[in-house]
C-alpha cells in the first residue's frame, strides 16, 4: 500500500500567509525525508479564509518533494482545459514524470457565480474539460464538439508530459461520480468522511461500474483520503483530538468522526491500513486534523517512522 499525505492549505485569514506557506514547506520537507510516497495539495477558491492556490504551491514544493509523486486536485469546472493542460504538462515536466491529477466537481455557489458559471452545468463542463485534456496532453490536431467547448482547427500543444498517459483521477462519493471515475479515469478517490459500511458499498459500485465498461482488467488505482491525527501513543492522541469531538471538524457529527477519524498510536494505524488494504485500497492519503504546525509536524513523524515501515 502506497501512503501520502493531502496537506491542508485552508488557514484563518488572520494568521501570516508567508508563516503558513513556511509551514508547509517544512511538513514538506519532512515527509520527503521520511519517504512518503505522494504528496496532494487541495483545489477551492474565494473562501473567507486563507486557501493557498494549489498550482503555485505545489510547484513550489516540487524541488523539495524528492522522489514522491505529486497529486494536485483540480475542481475542473473552474478551468480553462487548454491552459489547465499546459500548466499540468509542464508540471510533469518539472517534476520528471511525478505528476497526476485529482478532479473534482466543486459545490460553493459564490464560487461558480464568480467564475461565471453555473453549478447546473457543472457536470458537462467537467467531463469536456477532462476529455480536451486528455486528448491535448496525449495526441496532436486535437479537434472537439462540446455544450462548452467547440475545437475546430486541430490545436496541439507542446512540451507534452513526460508520462504518456499522465494519470487522471476522479474524486467523488455519489454514484454518477463513481460511475465516471470507473468509466473516464484511471482512478478513483473516495473522499474524507466515509466510514468502513460506506467504503464497501462505494467499491462494489466502482467495481461494477468497472466491469460494465469493460475496464475491469485495467489497472485502475483506488485512493482513499482520511484524516487523521496520530501520537505515539492512542491515549496521548485521543487526548490531544478531544478538541475535534468537542467543537465539531468539518461539519461531521459525533457518529461521523467515530467512524471515520484515524486517531490513535502506531499500531492503530497499522491496523487501519491493512484493513483497507483488504478491502481494496491501494493509497491512502492522510490529512492532519490537527493541522497547526507542531501537531501536522507529530502525525507525519509518526505515519513516516512508526507506520509506512509495516505497511509496504
Amino acid at each position: 500500500m502506497k501512503i501520502g499525505m493531502s496537506l491542508t492549505t485552508s488557514y484563518a485569514v488572520q494568521r501570516d500567509s508567508g508563516a503558513l506557506l513556511a509551514s508547509l514547506t517544512e511538513q514538506v520537507k519532512l515527509m520527503a525525508e521520511l519517504g512518503f510516497d505522494s504528496l496532494s495539495l487541495g483545489d477551492h477558491h474565494l473562501t473567507n479564509e486563507h486557501y493557498i492556490q494549489v498550482l503555485p504551491t505545489i510547484s513550489h514544493m516540487a524541488a523539495i518533494s524528492g522522489d514522491m509523486q505529486l497529486l494536485p486536485l483540480f475542481l475542473l469546472p473552474f478551468y480553462n482545459p487548454v491552459l489547465l493542460a499546459e500548466q499540468v504538462a509542464t508540471l510533469d515536466v518539472i517534476t520528471g514524470g511525478r505528476t497526476a491529477i485529482i478532479c473534482g466537481l466543486g459545490y460553493d455557489p459564490d464560487a461558480f457565480l464568480a467564475f461565471q458559471t453555473t453549478q447546473r452545468a457543472r457536470v458537462p463542463r467537467f467531463v469536456e474539460t477532462f476529455e480536451i485534456m486528455r486528448a491535448l496532453m496525449s495526441g496532436d490536431d486535437v479537434t472537439y464538439q462540446g455544450r462548452h467547448y467547440k475545437i475546430n482547427n486541430g490545436i496541439r500543444m507542446n512540451p507534452k508530459p513526460l508520462q504518456q498517459s499522465l494519470p487522471m483521477w476522479i474524486a467523488g462519493t455519489a454514484e454518477p461520480a463513481i460511475r465516471r471515475a470507473a468509466q473516464m479515469a484511471d482512478g478513483w478517490v473516495l473522499v474524507p468522511g466515509s466510514g468502513v459500511s460506506a467504503i464497501k458499498e462505494r467499491l462494489q459500485i466502482y467495481r461494477s461500474a468497472l466491469a460494465e465498461f469493460g475496464r475491469d482488467g485495467e489497472s485502475n488505482e483506488v485512493v482513499l483520503r482520511r484524516d487523521t491525527h496520530l501520537a505515539m501513543t492512542s491515549v496521548a492522541a485521543h487526548h490531544e483530538a478531544r478538541v475535534l469531538f468537542e467543537h465539531g471538524y468539518r461539519g461531521h457529527g459525533a457518529k461521523a468522526l467515530e467512524e471515520s477519524l484515524v486517531v490513535g498510536g502506531p499500531g492503530e494505524c497499522i491496523e487501519y491500513l491493512r484493513d483497507m488494504e483488504e478491502l481494496g485500497i491501494d493509497r491512502v492519503l492522510f490529512r492532519c486534523a490537527l493541522d497547526e504546525r507542531e501537531q501536522a509536524l507529530q502525525t507525519i513523524q509518526v505515519l513516516g517512522k512508526e507506520v509506512i515501515p509495516h505497511v509496504r
